[in-house]
């Protein structure tokens, strides 16, 4: 039995109890939270003999993938998913080791650029391919064509998502 095999079985109980209940998509969103949990866990596994979390590995990664290797807090925290108070957090960590530099944005003092270092630099592109190594097994044995298909549905459902919200 499975983790998910239980929480199948309770989905299975509300369904009796309450037959209007959607179960097959409530299947399919508690399948994905399974799935993102232990993405994360397999990211958190990988990155814990550098004293990271995934929240501050993301962080690096978002600026290392920026065209100048920076971006202001809001932005950051967006492409971050990370709420105003566990970004600052996470980047006052980040900063006093020597991975992020936060400093005015040139012509508004007001708005924080945070802005990647060459240790940070370093850092990322020697974690990035043993993370990627690690999450990107969950989608071994999918075909070219399965997972084009997998893309265009969660596309589609972030776009229902962004419609929602």
């Amino acid at each position: 039995m499975t983790a998910f095999d239980a929480t199948y079985k309770r989905l299975h109980n509300i369904r009796t109890r309450m037959p209007e209940f959607p179960l097959e998509l409530v299947r399919l969103i508690r399948m994905t939270y399974h799935i993102q949990k232990g993405i994360k866990d397999l990211t958190n596994a990988a990155l814990r003999k550098y004293d990271l979390v995934d929240a501050s590995y993301m962080v690096l990664a978002v600026l290392y993938g920026t065209d100048d290797e920076s971006s202001n807090a809001c932005t950051l925290g967006m492409a971050c998913h990370e709420k105003p108070a566990n970004l600052t957090r996470v980047c006052n960590d980040l900063e006093e080791r020597g991975l992020i530099h936060r400093g005015a944005r040139p012509g508004d003092r007001r708005s924080v650029m945070i802005t990647l270092t060459d240790s940070g630099r370093a850092l990322v592109e020697e974690i990035l391919p043993q993370v990627c190594g690690k999450t990107t097994q969950t989608y071994d044995g999918f075909t070219a064509e399965e997972l084009q298909q997998l893309e265009n549905m969660f596309a589609r459902q972030l776009r229902n998502l962004n419609n929602i919200t």
